[in-house]
């Protein structure tokens, strides 16, 4: 029996073995016919060091598509690796396209794979490799389509990452080199069909303070509070009373000093999902930007949802009642989208953005839209505030590699890798030194 190598949590519930793989196969093929393809990156034959090489550049692939998105990938790559070794798959360039296509379509329930080999070329002792890359589409009509083909000798081992990977990267999003990738068809359904995680047209509300708001705003990030009705207000649109906004108006003193920050109230976000901002705003003079503001749990106390102020909002739209609602204390933040807005001055302009909450360390279960004007004296108004989830997050995009930036390709295990041998190779040393007569 073949084994299942996605973890489908939210749509596969756990059965046994005997049928696990037909559903997974299943649910991967309802993702794909909603627009997003199944790709297995596998790791690429390196017989000169039994394999270690071509497993670094599965791996770099695999973290190259999970950056990217767009596609449903592998869980992790020893998903991959289990379901070859369990099944006997060897897939290698000297393998046919036809027997490619049974394991990718008939092992995997997939679509594309990506598989090659990494080989030191002759008479040479580093730098210098023989690589062969394939990514190939099974599931285009009436044959096969080949992304991207390459059979390369590398000046440098920085060459095949940068390179050679990153062309076939650009040919399997449909891109020029270096360019964006192409409209995300499943993106753009998902922002005109989906809900709006937040209450942003400001048409309605009690006591002088917006539905799903704060009554409060705030000096910037410092613990200075002031109740909607002066510097900010919840108020009618000048020249059109039927439409409500949030207007900002304060002095120079206040716009050079801390500026004003007003927020949502929370909502739940998915690490690793694609999620998209838009909102409207105009200004006087002061500058504006928007923050959304993603927080991981950091205590233990939980108060239902039920239970909670009338001022708190649900979860979800629409949401079980009993849901646990984590209080602001016990949020720390772990990722912020920073969006500067620009537009000319006394006009209506609209902002749109995308972001990506992730964190290599803390997982991002919360946000807030936090809007600030500062510079300057004057006014700042915003309106029609969405917020949507636009791409979900692929399998394993919350798995853990911690490392000190989500930047760096180095992990704090490496480091602890290379720690490790800087004080054995001192040892050493010392040892050698002591023994010498």
């Amino acid at each position: 029996m073949q084994s299942p190598f996605f973890k489908l949590q939210w749509q596969v519930p756990l059965l046994a073995l005997s049928c696990a793989l037909p559903i997974a196969l299943a649910a991967n093929r309802a993702i794909a016919a909603d627009g997003q393809k199944v790709v297995i990156p596998f790791d690429f034959v390196s017989k000169f060091d039994n394999g270690r090489y071509g497993q670094m550049v599965g791996d770099m692939i695999w973290k190259k598509l999970e950056r990217e998105g767009g596609f449903i990938i592998p869980e992790t790559m020893l998903d991959v690796r289990d379901t070859c070794a369990s099944n006997q798959l060897h897939p290698s360039p000297e393998l046919p396209l036809e027997k490619m296509k049974r394991i990718i379509q008939q092992d995997f329930g997939a679509q594309i794979g990506i598989w090659g080999s990494v080989e030191r070329a002759p008479g040479h002792d580093s730098e210098v490799y023989d690589l062969v890359i394939q990514c190939v589409d099974f599931a285009a009509y009436p044959k096969p389509k080949v992304i991207y083909e390459c059979t390369a000798r590398t000046n440098s081992v920085s060459e095949i990452p940068h390179l050679y990977v990153k062309q076939m990267l650009d040919a399997l999003y449909g891109r020029k080199p270096g360019g964006p990738p192409p409209v995300d068809q499943l993106a753009e359904k998902n922002w005109a069909q989906n809900a709006n995680l937040v209450v942003g047209d400001f048409q309605q509300g009690t006591g002088g303070v917006p539905n799903g708001w704060a009554s409060h705003w705030e000096a910037g990030d410092v613990n200075q509070r002031e109740p909607l009705g002066r510097t900010i207000r919840w108020t009618a649109e000048a020249g059109n009373p039927a439409n409500r906004v949030i207007r900002f108006t304060f002095d120079a003193a206040v716009g050079d000093g801390t500026g004003v920050a007003y927020y949502g109230n929370p909502f739940p976000v998915d690490e690793g999902a694609k999620y998209r901002f838009q909102c409207r705003w105009r200004s006087t003079g002061p500058n504006a930007k928007v923050f959304i503001k993603c927080y991981d749990e950091v205590g233990t106390t939980y108060r239902r949802s039920s239970e909670r102020p009338s001022e708190r909002p649900a979860a979800h739209n629409g949401g079980p009642k009993d849901q646990y609602i984590p209080e602001i204390a016990q949020l720390r933040e772990v990722y912020r989208s920073q969006q500067n807005l620009k537009g000319p001055k006394n006009a209506w302009n609209t902002q749109t953005e995308d972001f990506t909450p992730k964190h290599t360390r803390y997982t991002p279960r919360w946000g807030r839209v936090m809007l600030y004007a500062y510079l300057g004296g004057g006014s700042v108004e915003f309106d029609d505030v969405v917020l949507k989830q636009i791409v979900p997050a692929s399998p394993g995009s919350g798995d853990k590699d911690p490392r000190h930036s989500i930047e760096s390709d180095v992990t704090i295990e490496d480091m602890q890798e290379d720690d490790r041998r800087s004080r054995e190779a001192k040892e050493k040393r010392q040892q050698e030194e002591t023994e010498r007569p």
